[in-house]
């Protein structure tokens, strides 16, 4: 064999060594120019599926339930009030983390929504250039790091469209998570490495409690690849850890573990029904990850296996519990975008080094199952493309939403007393003080820890200026008398009584997009 051919492709390689690693030779250019092509294509898919929520981020409407929850509290935290007291009512059940860090975007915004809002979607790019970050320390090169970025993305909009660019800490607190992550990848776990991670770890725990899927896989790794560091690492948490309470119980009162571990009611109807969804949502990825586990799962990707189990497990099960169940599997959907990449690099791997004899299935199947891994993302780009063409359309809706939503808070603030408001955000732009939580409510009544007989006074003396709720309580339209549907989709946030009382005590006034406003008779 002559040595020509090895001298130019050691000049290739010194020149180009990335596309010396996937294309030795020149006729695998067209595949990596392809492959590179592909992964901007579903970048450029994911941001136009989320194309609708930036488009209407500088809306007044609520977009879910938390924005106003949020709103409040951190609101009570600017006028320094204790938002882990003893009232019950208005359990606050989220770190302090998130609502600081709002509080302090809104010393130069100005507007708590629009802050926790563009808080959101700093926390999304982050996110994605973080998971791209992340693919490149699991072996990928620049097009598969581009490619696990949109998927993380698409993905991470795809399983909870409602907790994107909204006021929600579960993307800030993902953010700060993946930058734990990416600081372990960076370098061999020393000391000060260690702390590091350790310190993002914390301050993403402390943003919301939920994400605990990277930690437990950090030190899994660690117990398996440097058992002499794992003591060190738990202490480097467990310390940040008490500091972090300490500073909790210091800046927003001493009832945090308490309003933390607050019940919520747990059925299994809904854990089986989330984890279907999630399975229907990804299963072209789900089965081409597992059809590549081999190249996701290899002994020096342990970490990356063990994010995946683990989030997609601890997901599942707790999205039992009533109000947990979307944003739980956002950490699940960012871990299959980061392995979406890294497969890829694999697929890659192997077009490039298919011999001539396996002809075009060589190529054919890897391309294949890169379809499949970023299918989610492609099925929904044409619908994300036909509304960003309309964008008149779509931008008159926002402000219909808005217009409304203003009309409904100046009915309730003309109303003089307090209210009691389905959407928190609507009572908060009213003007009303923040008296009563109902979804922590109802779960605090379901437990026992309150008595719903003082709620029920309370709706009978008529102390409520205004209750809404989203639609008639009434709903079932064959009965003469007030009858409640029940049915297992249906989300609640008030109980039966509750709502028998309201119908009992107080008539419908107005009707609109925001709901059912009902007055006291």
């Amino acid at each position: 064999m002559s040595t020509k051919p090895k001298a130019q492709y050691e000049i290739r390689a010194t020149a180009r060594p990335l596309a010396a690693q996937f294309a030795p030779a020149a006729k695998h250019s067209v595949a990596v120019y392809g492959f590179a092509a592909f992964a901007g294509f579903v970048l450029l898919g994911a941001i136009l599926l989320i194309a609708d929520n930036l488009l209407s981020i500088g809306f007044v409407y609520e977009k879910n339930y938390n924005e106003g929850w949020n709103v409040y509290n951190t609101e009570r935290l600017i006028n320094h009030e204790l938002i882990y007291d003893t009232d019950y009512w208005r359990v606050n059940n989220y770190p302090v983390g998130s609502f600081l860090v709002i509080a302090v975007a809104n010393l130069v915004i100005g507007d708590l929504l629009l802050s926790g809002r563009i808080v959101a979607l700093l926390s999304l790019t982050a996110i994605t250039v973080l998971a791209v970050v992340a693919t490149r320390r699991f072996g990928g090169d620049c097009i598969d790091a581009g490619f696990g970025g949109g998927c993380a993305l698409g993905f991470c909009y795809l399983v909870a469209p409602a907790w994107i660019m909204v006021d929600d800490p579960q993307t800030l607190g993902e953010a700060v998570m993946l930058g734990g992550l990416v600081t372990y990848l960076s370098r061999p776990p020393d000391r000060r490495h260690l702390l590091s991670t350790a310190c993002f770890v914390v301050l993403a725990g402390f943003i919301k409690h939920n994400l605990v899927a990277i930690p437990f896989a950090i030190t899994l790794d660690l117990a398996l690849r440097s058992p002499r560091r794992l003591l060190f690492w738990l202490t480097c948490c467990g310390s940040l850890a008490l500091v972090s309470l300490g500073l909790t119980q210091l800046v927003a009162g001493g009832t945090f573990i308490d309003h933390l571990l607050s019940p919520r009611i747990f059925t299994w109807h809904s854990v089986r029904y989330h984890l279907v969804k999630y399975l229907r949502l990804f299963k072209f990825p789900l089965v081409a990850v597992v059809l590549g586990s081999r190249m996701i799962c290899s002994s020096d990707r342990v970490l990356l296996a063990a994010w995946g189990i683990i989030s997609v497990g601890l997901a599942a099960a707790f999205s039992g519990f009533e109000g947990t169940s979307y944003n739980l599997f956002q950490d699940a959907a960012v871990f299959l975008g980061v392995a979406a990449g890294v497969m890829l690099c694999g697929l890659r791997r192997r077009v490039a080094a298919a011999p001539e004899r396996n002809g075009w299935l060589a190529k054919v199947v890897p391309v294949a199952l890169a379809i499949f891994l970023a299918q989610p993302i492609l099925a929904r780009t044409p619908e994300a493309l036909v509304k960003i063409v309309d964008g008149p359309a779509l931008m008159a809706s926002n402000r219909g939403a808005q217009e409304v939503f203003l009309a409904d808070a100046r009915y309730i603030a003309e109303r003089p007393g307090p209210a009691i408001c389905e959407s928190l955000l609507l009572c908060h732009a009213a003007g009303k003080p923040f008296v009563l939580d109902p979804f922590n409510t109802r779960q605090y009544i379901l437990a026992g820890r309150l008595d719903e007989g003082e709620l029920i006074r309370r709706i009978a003396a008529h102390e409520f200026a205004v209750i809404q709720v989203r639609a008639d309580i009434c709903d079932d339209p064959v009965t003469t008398s007030c009858h409640i549907l029940h049915y297992p989709q249906k989300f609640n946030r008030f109980t039966d009584d509750t709502l028998y009382a309201i119908d009992r005590y107080y008539g419908i006034a107005r009707r609109s997009r925001d709901g059912s406003f009902y007055v006291p008779k």
